[in-house]
C-alpha cells in the first residue's frame, strides 16, 4: 500500500511539469483518476509551503477540466481542495447516462435518480445543456420535477434519451415552457403539448426518434418554431404531414410517412429520407 501510495505521489508530482507544457488540461485530466483515488492522509507535510498547484489552477483551467471530465467524475473533484469543492456545480453542461451509478447493484435505478436530484439541487449557476441518456428511468416520476426545473434555469439544449422495454416517457407540460431551448432532441415519449403551446422561439434543431404524437402536434411544433434549421423525424409509422418552416435547411426523415407536403420552405438544401 506504501509502495503503491509514492508511486501515485511520484506521478501527481510529475503535475508540475504538465502544467507547464500547452496542454495543460489534457495531462491534467490523464492525472486526474489518480488524484481523485488517491490517499491524502499518507502524503508528507514536513514542507507546509510547498505550493498546491490543483489549487491554484485558473479557474478557465478548472472550468475547462470540469466540462470535459463525465459528470460522476467532476463531482468528485470537490475532494481535490477548498477551492475545488463545489466548483462542478457551476458547469453549464450536464449530461447523465447508466455509468453515472454502479449498474450491478440491484437499486441502481434509485441510484441514479437521486444522483441526478442532487446535482441539480447542489446546482448554482444556469444550465445550458442538459442530456439525459439512460435504460433505467422510463417510469421514473422525478423526470417531470427536472424538466420543470430545468425551465427556470434558461435551458438551452435539451436531450431527453429513455430506451428499453418499458411504457414510454411521457413529456410533461413543463417542457413547453422551455422558452430559450434552441436544440430539442426526444426519443420514445409521448407528447401532448398544452393548446395554449405557443412553439420555440429560438429553437433551431428538433429530432423526434420514436415519438408518440398527433399529426397536428408536429405540424404545430415546426409551424411555430421560426427560426428552425434543422428537423429530424425518425421511426414514425404510416405519418401524413405538412411541413411549414421558411428557415429549414436541413431534413432527415426516417420510417413509413403516407404524405410529406414541404408548403414553405424555400431554404432547404439538404434532404434525407429513408423509408421502410
Amino acid at each position: 500500500s506504501t509502495q503503491k501510495n509514492n508511486n501515485t505521489s511520484t506521478r501527481i508530482n510529475s503535475l508540475h511539469l504538465h502544467l507547464r507544457s500547452r496542454q495543460p488540461v489534457i495531462s491534467f485530466l490523464h492525472l486526474l483518476p489518480l488524484a481523485l483515488d488517491f490517499d491524502y492522509s499518507t502524503l508528507s507535510m514536513d514542507d507546509p509551503y510547498e505550493p498546491d498547484l490543483i489549487s491554484d489552477l485558473p479557474l478557465s483551467i478548472m472550468e475547462s477540466i470540469l466540462t470535459l471530465l463525465p459528470i460522476r467524475d467532476a463531482v468528485k473533484t470537490s475532494i481535490l481542495s477548498s477551492k475545488w469543492r463545489y466548483r462542478w456545480a457551476s458547469i453549464q453542461q450536464l449530461v447523465f447516462n447508466d455509468r453515472c451509478v454502479d449498474n450491478e447493484k440491484p437499486n441502481c435505478q434509485s441510484d441514479l435518480a437521486n444522483f441526478i436530484t442532487h446535482c441539480l439541487l447542489l446546482h448554482n449557476a444556469p444550465i445550458h445543456k442538459f442530456k439525459l441518456c439512460t435504460t433505467q428511468l422510463q417510469r421514473c416520476p422525478d423526470i417531470d420535477q427536472w424538466i420543470l426545473f430545468l425551465s427556470r434555469r434558461d435551458i438551452k439544449e435539451l436531450f431527453v434519451e429513455l430506451y428499453g422495454e418499458e411504457e414510454w416517457f411521457r413529456a410533461p407540460a413543463s417542457l413547453f415552457s422551455c422558452s430559450k431551448l434552441t436544440h430539442l432532441e426526444l426519443s420514445r415519449c409521448e407528447l401532448d403539448p398544452p393548446s395554449s403551446l405557443k412553439g420555440f422561439s429560438f429553437l433551431r434543431v428538433l429530432s423526434l426518434q420514436q415519438v408518440s404524437a398527433a399529426p397536428e402536434v408536429i405540424e404545430n411544433l415546426i409551424a411555430n418554431s421560426p427560426l428552425l434549421e434543422k428537423l429530424s423525424l425518425s421511426y414514425f409509422d404510416s405519418l401524413e404531414l405538412s411541413i411549414s418552416a421558411p428557415n429549414l435547411k436541413i431534413l432527415y426523415l426516417d420510417g413509413e410517412f403516407r404524405e410529406i407536403n414541404l408548403v414553405n420552405a424555400p431554404l432547404l438544401v439538404d434532404i434525407t429520407v429513408a423509408l421502410y
